[in-house]
């Protein structure tokens, strides 16, 4: 059985690979995705890969290390509707923040990629506000779900604390800030239940969306993963032998929320005070 976790911002430059190797030992991980947003990481992991280790398995999905452990290929992207989706497998290096959605899921399919719908309730566009997806953009996922059912998947994120999102409402509505809020992965799983009803496909996988600004926050790899039997040989074929499990419901979830403290420190703080980071969204 492989443990993997699909969406992690390394911070690679703060961090260093065997510093997540090291975490992946620690917390029982096979399978790490990396990656950062609007931006392709692969090429620099890919070079430093090879400096610090050898005997490896390298294709366009990812790498896999002598002693079985992957990297894949990742990107998180924005998108001209104020979504993100997420790609395991491929990176398009040529999206931008306007590049439509579909755009950007029909080249990650063509190129055998995983996609998620990337906590796809969440507004991306105020997230000083832990705001909901309006009910026009709601019903245009649920169109791209139907559209690319079998085909894609939505996140079940390990970032988003519901008592937080929801604390943050009720301090911002006293200030006189009007915000909705909703449980984003509870709505995701909602979705994923009514349209398995309706005779579409499109299942539920669990990330934690790691921020590891420093190597202490690498110690929260695997919060929320994956559990699936898979035995590949090359980054390529556990890409497809996952999408097939996937599809098939042949996996299991790992849901668990990272501590308050540090989801602050790794994001809230961060996207509050962008000033005083680099990269306060990864």
């Amino acid at each position: 059985m492989k443990h993997i976790e699909l969406h992690l911002h390394p911070f690679l430059g703060n961090n260093v690979l065997p510093d997540v190797v090291e975490a992946m030992n620690k917390n029982n991980l096979d399978v790490v995705a990396m990656g950062a947003l609007d931006h392709s990481i692969f090429s620099f992991v890919l070079e430093e890969t090879k400096k610090n280790y050898s005997n490896l398995i390298i294709d366009d999905a990812g790498i896999k290390l002598s002693d079985g452990k992957f990297f894949l290929n990742a990107r998180e992207y924005n998108t001209a509707e104020n979504l993100h989706v997420l790609t395991v497998g491929y990176s398009m290096n040529d999206a931008a923040p306007n590049t439509s959605i579909k755009k950007i899921i029909d080249s990650a399919l063509e190129n055998n990629a995983l996609v998620l719908l990337d906590h796809p309730f969440v507004d991306n566009g105020k997230t000083r506000t832990a705001g909901h997806i309006s009910d026009s953009l709601t019903y245009e996922v649920e169109n791209l779900c139907k559209e690319y059912s079998g085909q894609i998947s939505l996140e079940w994120n390990g970032y988003c604390i519901p008592w937080m999102r929801e604390g943050l409402k009720h301090i911002l509505n006293f200030s006189g800030v009007k915000t909705d809020y909703h449980d984003v992965n509870k709505k995701a799983e909602e979705l994923s239940k009514k349209l398995k009803s309706q005779g579409y496909n499109v299942p539920v996988l669990a990330d934690t969306d790691l921020h590891a600004r420093s190597k202490k926050h690498l110690d929260y790899m695997g919060t929320s993963k994956i559990i699936t039997d898979l035995d590949s040989e090359t980054p390529k074929q556990l890409i497809s032998d996952f999408k097939k499990n996937v599809f098939e419901g042949k996996y299991e979830n790992v849901k668990k929320y990272v501590s308050s403290a540090h989801l602050l420190e790794t994001f809230c703080v961060p996207v509050l005070f962008p000033k005083y980071f680099e990269k306060p969204r990864a």
